[in-house]
């Protein structure tokens, strides 16, 4: 079965190159490598590139059971937007993405980037300010 295939099996329609890099890996660390398996380690990453996020009130990000990298993002909420990271995962925000609610902004520019971990938190909060957790 091809790698393509193999990712439309999985549910995946969409080509990514950090899916097909994690696909790969797998293969070659066990060929006879098997469907839940492969379920396991692509649940543990999501990439967000290229995209316009936008709510009325708030946007969470959670790093809970795997890492999330935001890229060549705008991502807007009116009132809080939250990016933060549980223990044994981070979150990673840069390379001309954008974080803004209607009294806040966070610029990461090309190659710029803020990466939590292990717990660590963002918040643009309501009234405007800006708050680091670790």
């Amino acid at each position: 079965m091809d790698l393509s295939q193999l990712l439309l099996n999985l549910g995946l329609n969409v080509a990514s190159n950090a899916i097909y890099d994690i696909v790969r890996l797998a293969l070659r660390r066990s060929p006879e490598v098997t469907h839940d398996s492969l379920q396991k380690e692509l649940a543990a990453f999501l990439r967000v590139d290229g995209a316009d996020i936008k709510a009325e009130t708030i946007i969470t990000f959670l790093a809970q059971r795997g890492d999330i990298v935001i890229t060549g993002s705008r991502i807007y909420a009116t009132e809080k937007i939250e990016m933060g990271s549980a223990p044994g995962t981070k979150f990673v925000f840069g390379d001309n993405s954008s974080s803004s609610t209607a009294k806040s902004s966070i610029q990461a520019g090309h190659g710029a980037f803020i990466q939590g971990q292990g717990g660590a938190k963002i918040v643009q909060n309501s009234d405007g300010s800006i708050s680091f957790y670790t």
